[in-house]
């Protein structure tokens, strides 16, 4: 398995209380840096700030929805931030959001609620070969 520790995770959710219990998670799941956004705009106004190595992003949101955020951010002026995995959170499970989502390059959708197995499981396969850096000031 890889190692989670010190993962820069970006938490985009318009909900206090997701971000809260995502957040929780993520401390089950490994000791990960983690920013919160609460909207889209947010979110890319913190990239340059927060570093983040993979965003775990609600589609249900506004005024910029997920899938609009994940859009800009693949369209982003900085090379870099056009490659941040982006995990989808969402409880929309039709074909038409999957389809959406797939487009975008996303690394994984999950269906809410999520258990910390499932985004363990998930962010793991992402950074299967991912080293674990040193610094670990601001760990959740």
């Amino acid at each position: 398995m890889s190692n989670l520790q010190n993962l820069r995770v970006m938490i985009v959710d318009d909900e206090p209380f997701m971000r809260s219990t995502i957040k929780a998670m993520l401390r089950v799941v490994g000791r990960c840096v983690v920013t919160e956004a609460d909207d889209g705009e947010t979110a890319l106004a913190l990239l340059a700030m927060a570093k983040p190595e993979v965003v775990l992003c609600d589609i249900s949101m506004a005024p910029m929805n997920g899938l609009q955020f994940v859009e800009r951010l693949r369209n982003h002026p900085n090379p870099a931030a056009r490659d941040i995995a982006v995990v989808m959170q969402t409880v929309h499970a039709d074909e038409a959001t999957i389809q959406s989502a797939a487009h975008l390059r996303i690394s994984g959708y999950l269906l809410k609620p999520m258990s910390p197995k499932r985004l363990g499981d998930r962010l793991h396969a992402i950074f299967r070969d991912r080293p674990a850096p040193e610094d670990s000031a601001g760990a959740a």
